[in-house]
């Protein structure tokens, strides 16, 4: 018998036989090494529970009432399309938060480019996107996304994003 799955890697048609189920092996593609999957039986296909159609309809028209309630709640609070940052009057420093804090993230877990991306993109707000770094210093203890990087690193990639800044 012969397995078909996609390559993890390629994502291309691979076949192999059964018999190598459950190893590694090279991808006749892209040459990458991945995991050959271990064939299943029919004895452990599972058969499914037919639909029930009217709990199925009663779930739908929950949906629709909850679609219609967030429609008709952004209704009347005014919401509409958010402005962008660049185009607000009263941007913050606070406002900017989210980029100092994904850069860090990025910086950690080495994806340079990305927390390039975001530096470049604090720079263009200017004075205000240094002010958004001095103000993180300031607050760095209180944000959970960075407890797993140690306090050290991150003023270390603070420093870093400051002097890109200036």
């Amino acid at each position: 018998m012969t397995l078909t799955f996609k390559c993890e890697h390629c994502h291309k048609k691979v076949s192999a036989p059964d018999s190598v189920g459950g190893k590694r092996g090279k991808c006749p593609f892209c040459k990458e090494s991945m995991y050959i999957p271990i064939p299943v039986s029919e004895d452990e296909i599972l058969d499914l529970v037919p639909l029930d159609e009217e709990e199925e309809q009663n779930r739908q028209k929950l949906v629709d009432q909850l679609r219609q309630q967030d429609r008709d709640l952004i209704a009347q609070t005014g919401g509409g399309d958010p402005v962008p940052l660049r185009e607000r009057e009263d941007l913050s420093s606070e406002d900017l938060h989210h980029f100092v804090i994904n850069y860090c993230i990025d910086m950690a877990a080495g994806n340079l480019e990305r927390a390039h991306k975001h530096a470049g993109e604090l720079k263009e707000f200017g004075k205000l996107g240094v002010e958004a770094v001095k103000y993180f210093q300031i607050v760095q203890g209180a944000e959970p996304a960075l407890a797993e990087i140690p306090p050290p690193v991150v003023q270390g990639f603070l420093k870093d994003l400051m002097d890109r800044l200036q």
